[in-house]
């Protein structure tokens, strides 16, 4: 593995996705934003990869009051496809998998 595959990703086809994501969790996304030089969708992805990765899809609890926003991501098209099989493997929809994989890599150090 050179330099540039530790720190980049690497070139792949992006499908224009409009996902409902936490409003609590793409809070946190934002502020990340202003701290690494990434956007939310680039936050969003290596989130994605991550928990493709490491195969933790876990349920977390969220607040009861909890608000739901739509937002749309350009998903890299291998992570996608993953997701699609994740989906029918743990029975759970895009949505809720996008979500898990943004919590997971935003509590990741706790």
């Amino acid at each position: 593995m050179n330099t540039f595959d530790k720190y980049l990703l690497k070139k792949d086809n992006l499908l224009k996705r409009r996902i409902e994501i936490d409003n609590s969790l793409y809070e946190q996304l934002v502020k990340l934003s202003n701290i690494y030089d990434a956007s939310i969708n680039k936050l969003v992805n290596v989130a994605i990869i991550e928990m493709i990765k490491t195969e933790n899809v876990k349920i977390y609890e969220k607040p009861d009051n909890e608000i739901v926003e739509a937002h749309n991501f350009a998903i890299r098209e291998t992570s996608y496809n993953k997701l699609e099989e994740f989906k029918n493997k743990y029975g759970l929809s895009i949505y809720k998998l996008t979500n898990i994989a943004i919590y997971n890599a935003l509590n990741s150090d706790k």
